[in-house]
């Protein structure tokens, strides 16, 4: 995993981060200005398993020979108040409306998004941070491997104030100031000892070697303060209306993905849905249609970029994955691909969903849209919490608007299952010897965990 700060501009050229869609009308309303960010991954697979797995896909013919179990995109797409507007790595800017907003952040899955707020000739700024490579996929299957349960691998918020968990590591440094503190003790008595030699009296000598060991302490400190304090002051979003900009439909309560219930009015009770999807992996054939004319097997270059971002080459139409088709006692609900919020009176309430047509056209196979229904029974104070996973599979092609396969499958249409994550290890900002010779920076036991 990278130790610098998270970047800001694309992986690899050619995944610069593009408009798409219909500009938002923005009249008298103020500005969103958004930073579209990666952070390295992480992989278990030593570089002896990496070269095994390379060889062996070689052998056996595979046109996607690469070390990696990465099989489908990550490449950021952006959508506000649902409707799509940029793709891939950099920084832009959106005029909207003045009110609260919804970003949403779709990769490898749909767990990604915040509320935020514009106010007339105002500017809010806004960074998301994900993880590249193979790892980033277990985020939105909620298996993470036990020595990442510390990192969300994802996230989207206020510019300055994301918690240092979202930022992953890299963006504290600790091992890279505590070096540095090392090396002003190296300078120190390098000098001390040139002084010395000089025939400078010894309580001069210590006085120079003091001052610039203090001074590079309170630096180190300093810094080790500041991270600690910028970063963990993120609060979960108060719940979004979303009415402004869901038509023709009910519209729900958005949350925040780790936002407490709304309370309940007297005598309701209510249905949070989270929906989410997860792209399924892509066949090797299937990636080759991402090959250039003329090309058998991918070559070096392309299989850095793929094993990072996903992608052989830049998708030059990315497609959005729409949100499914939401019914609740047979009226239509404004779904997104988030929490979603909905009060309803006591009794039996019937839960349709469909899956979403495709958001370009088929040229390949097409299947058809998949149903399910659930029968939900609610006493008033009750919430009925319901999970819907959808897995996604969309071969896209590299240059023109069309896909070659589109099938959505319902995983799951049923109640929350009743299970808390193992809580996250604290940050150790303290810096120390062992950490900056093994690299470690959690505060965690020596050996694995046991499974929760």
């Amino acid at each position: 995993m990278r130790t610098g700060s998270p970047s800001f501009k694309p992986p690899r050229p050619g995944w610069e981060l593009i408009r798409i869609g219909e500009p938002h009308p923005a009249d008298g309303g103020g500005v969103l200005n958004l930073r579209v960010g990666h952070c390295g991954g992480a992989t278990d697979k030593t570089p002896a398993q990496a070269a095994v797995n390379v060889s062996e896909r070689r052998k056996a013919g595979d046109p996607i020979a690469v070390w990696s179990d990465l099989r489908s995109s990550l490449v950021p797409v952006v959508l506000v108040d649902g409707t799509p507007t940029a793709t891939g790595w950099g920084r832009i800017e959106v005029p909207l409306p003045v009110g609260r907003h919804l970003i949403e952040v779709q990769s490898q899955h749909s767990r990604t998004w915040r509320a935020f707020d514009i106010e007339a000739g105002k500017t809010t700024k806004l960074d998301y941070i994900g993880m590249l490579g193979e790892a980033h996929r277990a985020y939105g299957e909620a298996e993470v491997r036990w020595n990442l349960r510390g990192l969300h691998g994802h996230t989207v918020g206020p510019r300055g104030r994301l918690n240092y968990f979202q930022y992953l590591p890299a963006n504290a440094k600790e091992r890279r100031s505590f070096l540095a503190f090392m090396a002003s003790l190296l300078v120190a008595a390098t000098l001390a000892g040139t002084l010395a030699f000089a025939g400078l009296p010894i309580d001069v000598v210590m006085s120079v070697a003091s001052a610039i060991w203090l001074g590079a302490l309170a630096v180190w400190g300093f810094r080790v303060l500041w991270t600690h304090r910028r970063y963990n002051r993120l609060a979960p979003e108060a719940p979004l209306d979303t009415r402004p900009f869901t038509r023709g439909a009910v519209a729900p309560l958005v949350l925040d993905a780790d936002g407490d219930l709304p309370e309940l009015g007297p005598g309701s009770a209510a249905v949070l849905l989270d929906a989410r999807f997860l792209k399924g992996d892509l066949a090797s054939d299937e990636l080759a249609l991402q090959l250039p004319e003329g090309q058998a097997r991918i070559d070096g270059r392309q299989a850095k970029a793929f094993n990072a971002v996903g992608e052989v080459v830049p998708i030059r139409h990315r497609y959005a994955v729409p949100p499914p088709e939401v019914l609740l006692d047979g009226v239509a609900l404004g779904a997104f691909w988030t929490r979603m919020w909905l009060e309803v009176p006591p009794g039996t309430h019937r839960l349709e969903v469909r899956t979403p047509a495709a958001p370009l056209p088929v040229e390949g196979k097409a299947h058809r849209p998949h149903t399910a229904a659930a029968q939900i029974n609610v006493e008033a104070g009750e919430v009925a919490r319901i999970d819907l996973a959808v897995t996604v599979t969309a071969v896209p092609d590299p240059l023109r608007p069309v896909l070659h396969l589109w099938h959505c499958r319902i995983d799951r249409l049923g109640p929350a299952a009743a299970h808390e994550p193992p809580a996250a290890p604290r940050a150790d900002v303290r810096g120390g010897l062992r950490r900056a010779v093994t690299g470690r920076f959690w505060e965690t036991g020596d050996d694995m965990p046991p499974e929760r």
